[in-house]
Parts: structure tokens; sequence; C-alpha cells
């Protein structure tokens, strides 16, 4: 699978004074990017959001690797999403939550223009579709999936990084527009991210599961 960005463009590196063990394991790359904590600071929740959302991250690029158009949105039942149409859910949701815990600004979906390169309504993040909507995804491939899922990471990453202790029970009712009175504290959104899209990792590696026994078993 290609990346959007060369992997030098997207290279943060680890300076601090952690054990071997944890040092080697935050070096584990995720789309071909080192999370890697400034030296002007000591661990902390930026940290733990970081490892598990780059966690999952690796789950998922292990699960795409060798997809094919056909798989990808294949439906275990007429009712069931395809990986396709999950997969973009992912990538609309670590756009939204990064847009969220950066107060706005530019979004890889709106501004990096992913909406118009995938024909989907920029209204659309998946949330409350319909059946038929995900049934009539468009006629795109794999590989622009993904891009758009890692773009949206690229705004992520930082983002994470730069929600310091004192923001941590910051509300953004502004943003929340259909709830204002109910927008989470930036606490909850570093939590829900890994939560909801480890959960998605899971579910795209169980239809493929599921087409490798019913389609592939003989290979």
């Amino acid at each position: 699978m290609r990346h959007p960005v060369p992997v030098d463009r997207r290279t943060r590196f680890w300076n601090l004074p952690v054990p071997d063990a944890f040092t080697a394991s935050r070096e584990r790359r995720c789309c071909g990017v080192r999370i890697v904590s400034p030296q002007d600071r000591q661990l902390d929740h930026r940290d733990l959001a970081l490892q598990a959302v780059g966690d999952y991250g690796r789950q998922l690029e292990r699960a795409l690797c060798g997809l094919e158009l056909e798989e990808a949105r294949w439906m275990p039942t007429p009712d069931s999403n395809h990986i396709l149409w999950t997969l973009w859910h992912m990538g609309r949701m670590e756009d939204m939550w990064g847009w969220y815990l950066r107060g706005g600004g530019d979004s890889a979906w709106i501004e990096g223009g992913w909406a118009e390169r995938l024909r989907i309504d920029p209204e659309r993040t998946g949330a409350g579709d319909s059946i038929e909507q995900v049934r009539d995804f468009p006629d795109v491939s794999v590989e622009e999936v993904t891009g758009y899922w890692q773009a949206s990471r690229e705004l992520l990453l930082p983002s994470i990084e730069g929600v310091t202790v004192d923001q941590l029970e910051t509300k953004r009712p502004e943003i929340w527009q259909h709830a204002p009175d109910r927008a989470p504290n930036l606490l909850w959104v570093l939590g829900r991210i890994p939560v909801e899209n480890g959960q998605h990792t899971g579910q795209i590696a169980y239809i493929r599961g599921l087409y490798t026994a019913k389609f592939k078993h003989n290979d």
C-alpha cells in the first residue's frame, strides 16, 4: 500500500531517558511514522493516547495487507458493513476527533479535498449511515480510502500531542453544535479514539477472516 506522504517527512524522534524495553516498543512504526515525545517533557497522558492509537494503527495495517477491492466490498450479510466503508469511517473519526482536539482549523476531509476525491457528501461521517449508503459506497479503490485514513492520522497525531494536562477538562460546545450542552471534554475524546477505532479494526480483521473461510479456504 502506498503512503501519501514520504516517510522522511513524517518522522519524529523519541529522546526520553526510558527503559530499553519501552524505548524499543515506542520506536515501532505505524504507517511509516515514528511518534516521538519532545525532549522538554516527561511521559504523560499524551504518550498513553499515542501508544494506543499507534497500536491499533499497526493492527489495522496488518489487517489491510493484501486486501483486494472485491474482498473490501464484500458484506457478510445483506445488513452488514463492509471493510471499505468501515475503513473510511475510521478515517472520518480520526479526522473529526483531531479537529475537535485542535478546536477547529483545517481537516483532511474538507480542506484536504478528500470528500471531493472520494465523492462523498462532506457532511457524512458514517455515523447514522443506512445500509443502503453502505451498499452504495462510491466506486473508489482500497488505496484511495487508505490514503484518506493516513491523511487523517497525519493531523490527529500532533493534535493529541497538543493537549496539555490543563486542557483535559476543556469542552468545545462551539464545535459540538448539534448538542452543545453535551460536548465532551478532551480527556473523554483521548480515551474514545482508541476504543472506537480499536473496535473497528477488530471488525475489519473479522470480516477478512470470514471472507477467507468462505472463499479462500482451499487456496
